[in-house]
């Protein structure tokens, strides 16, 4: 079992072999590992040497074919077995389940003589995986001794649905609550209300897990919340999550999309283990706030500790080059993606190759480029290249791209807008209106644009055109004098 733990299978091997007559444990301890390592010949193999089985061993071996996706040779080395017991018919069960078969399993569970707590787990859980939350509910219901498993079971499938209301009526029904129960509600919000179920959490003395923080970090960022950020922050720190690779780089995004760029620099620097995740938090920082020289910087730091970079890096990388015109870099950069790393290019990295070669002027380079493209991946690069052609004017180029996105996609109001605004600072004002009008005709509008900010703990939203804000001439007044400001300055 030590060899084993430690993927030595080799090793356990050559233990194994040198016992005269090893006994049934060790032949199951052996065959557990393998089939936990994924050995399935080798597991076949000594399966069939083994003199004496017990459930345990065809128990583990209907595990691992149903592991390979097998299902028609555990069912009938199941069929096989000389005594099925509870666990035996749980194991196939579950492999039904794991294969996406949710009848096979329900059908073994109805033909079980007995059942405990695992098995009707089991069943409950297999339902709420494939969405049919209404039949786990009924098999919740007739559940004999229901215990805390059952209980989250139900409430993981009111989260995964999103119907956070049921959720959190369920879950202050349950006669208890532990930290499962408590991450599983946390992790369905994407408001504030993460924010104060945390806090209620933390004063009952319980500990969230790694995804909780991750959740609730990005809830912060989301919200621009840095004051609930910070007090996240802290609270990660008090549960030993300083050095958790996926919680440090939640902070890092969130610290960035408040601004505080010292800040997520420090929260990188002070990490004692980084993966790729968090190199990657820390060159979207850079690359978010235009300061591409230490995207690039850090990119290269990345690679040279030994750090494999990914679509996402390579992304932010691209955009970096995109917002400050580096041509050049951004041309290396993408063929490097491909050449030295094996990384096919998305749509995100097309659409920034595009956006490279509109900003820098090369607008019909850009179209050449779009062109290329493999179809299935050229809507958002379309719509990238018909920005660029609105910021130079070229209204002839315009309306052949915004043919080719309006006819890969439903009708866009915020294309009709864009092409509408294009006519019109060429002061076409003919064709603009045409454009209005479909638009009015079609029920298109372009969707509101909207931003928030966070106030004395309170976030606070805005709506384009929106006048309800009780302060709105107040505020009104102040964002005038903060242009005129900004006029004297430039």
């Amino acid at each position: 079992s030590g060899y084993i733990r430690r993927r030595r299978v080799r090793e356990a091997r050559e233990l194994f072999d040198r016992a005269p007559s090893p006994s049934t444990s060790v032949c199951n301890a052996l065959l557990s590992g393998y089939i936990a390592l994924g050995c399935l010949k080798d597991a076949e193999e000594l399966f069939g040497r083994m003199q004496r089985r017990n459930p345990v061993s065809w128990n583990v071996m209907i595990t691992g074919y149903a592991r390979a996706g097998r299902m028609q040779v555990a069912q009938s080395l199941f069929d096989e077995m000389p005594q099925k017991d509870t666990i035996s018919r749980t194991a196939i069960m579950r492999g039904y389940l794991q294969n996406g078969d949710v009848d096979a399993s329900w059908k073994v569970f109805q033909e079980m003589p007995d059942r405990d707590a695992v098995a009707w787990n089991t069943m409950i859980g297999g339902f709420v995986q494939s969405e049919r939350v209404d039949d786990a509910l009924r098999l919740f219901a007739e559940m004999p001794n229901r215990d805390l498993v059952s209980w989250n079971t139900i409430l993981q499938g009111y989260v995964q649905q999103g119907d956070m209301a049921s959720a959190n009526t369920w879950f202050r029904r349950m006669p208890e609550k532990d930290e499962t129960s408590w991450n599983t509600l946390i992790s369905g919000y994407k408001d504030e209300g993460a924010l104060a179920l945390l806090s209620e959490m933390t004063r009952g003395g319980l500990r969230p897990n790694q995804a909780t923080l991750s959740v609730v970090i990005s809830i912060c960022a989301s919200l621009v919340a840095l004051g609930c950020g910070k007090m996240v922050h802290l609270c990660a720190v008090k549960t030993g999550f300083e050095r958790d690779a996926l919680v440090m780089s939640s902070l890092i995004s969130m610290y960035s999309k408040c601004g505080l760029i010292a800040e997520a620099s420090q929260v990188f620097e002070l990490m004692l283990q980084r993966d790729t995740v968090t190199w990657n938090a820390m060159i979207a920082t850079y690359a978010y706030h235009g300061m591409a020289a230490e995207a690039l910087k850090l990119f290269d730091k990345m690679t040279e500790d030994g750090f494999r970079p990914d679509h996402a890096t390579f992304l932010s990388v691209l955009s970096s080059c995109a917002h400050k015109g580096y041509l050049y870099e951004g041309c290396r950069y993408f063929r490097s993606m491909q050449e030295d790393w094996n990384l096919i290019p998305r749509s995100d990295h097309y659409s920034c190759m595009v956006d490279l070669l509109g900003r820098s002027g090369f607008v019909h380079q850009a179209y050449a480029f779009t062109r290329k493209i493999p179809s299935d991946l050229q809507v958002n690069a379309w719509e990238t290249l018909f920005s660029a052609c609105n910021a130079h004017g070229d209204v002839q180029l315009g309306e052949v791209i915004a043919k080719n996105v309006l006819q890969a996609q439903p009708p866009d109001g915020g294309m009709y807008t864009l092409l509408a605004n294009l006519y019109a600072a060429k002061e076409m004002w003919s064709s603009a209106a045409n454009v209005r009008g479909f638009m009015k005709e079609q029920g298109l509008k372009k969707e509101t644009g909207c931003s928030w900010v966070e106030l004395k703990g309170e976030v606070v939203s805005f709506s384009s055109n929106d006048n309800t804000h009780p302060l709105i001439d107040q505020i009104c007044q102040e964002v005038d004098n903060l242009s005129v400001m900004i006029e004297g300055a430039t």
